[in-house]
């Protein structure tokens, strides 16, 4: 399905309470309110929002750090979903990572969340690790993904 009529753009703090209501509805252990503020005051992070018909339809977050970067959360509203927005996201957050000239880009995702593992799969992540009982909620790995990006 092709998807149209959206903007990516910087988060703002005006942005977080959206980002809170996709937030809570995407993560079984979601940030806090606190911790988006923070990152937005973080030199390492850049926070994206997608706004689609007027309204905060998605995110992402990313850290770079030397020639490492590290997308820190990903979540498009549960309404929104299956559009590729997600994929719209991805996309401008690697393109953040080579413009400060970072040479790969990891991420970690839970072995149950099959839609974001194939979306991760189909932009040329490979699995090249795991961090055993990352999530506290359930104790579920996490898998670490990874994409090369020279």
């Amino acid at each position: 399905m092709a998807i149209s009529n959206y903007l990516v753009r910087r988060m703002t703090e005006s942005d977080v309470d959206e980002v809170m209501a996709i937030e809570q509805q995407a993560f079984t252990l979601p940030w806090s309110k606190q911790s988006y503020l923070g990152e937005l005051r973080n030199q390492f992070a850049t926070y994206l929002v997608c706004d689609r018909e007027a309204q905060l339809v998605g995110y992402v977050g990313i850290w770079v750090v030397f020639e490492e970067a590290h997308i820190t959360n990903v979540a498009v509203d549960p309404k929104w979903r299956g559009q590729g927005l997600g994929r719209v996201l991805m996309e401008e957050a690697e393109k953040i990572a080579r413009q400060k000239k970072a040479l790969r880009i990891l991420l970690e995702v839970r072995p149950s969340n099959y839609v974001a593992l194939a979306l991760y799969e189909s932009m040329g992540y490979m699995e090249t690790g795991r961090r055993p009982a990352y999530y506290t909620d359930n104790c579920e790995d996490a898998i670490i993904m990874t994409k090369l990006l020279f």
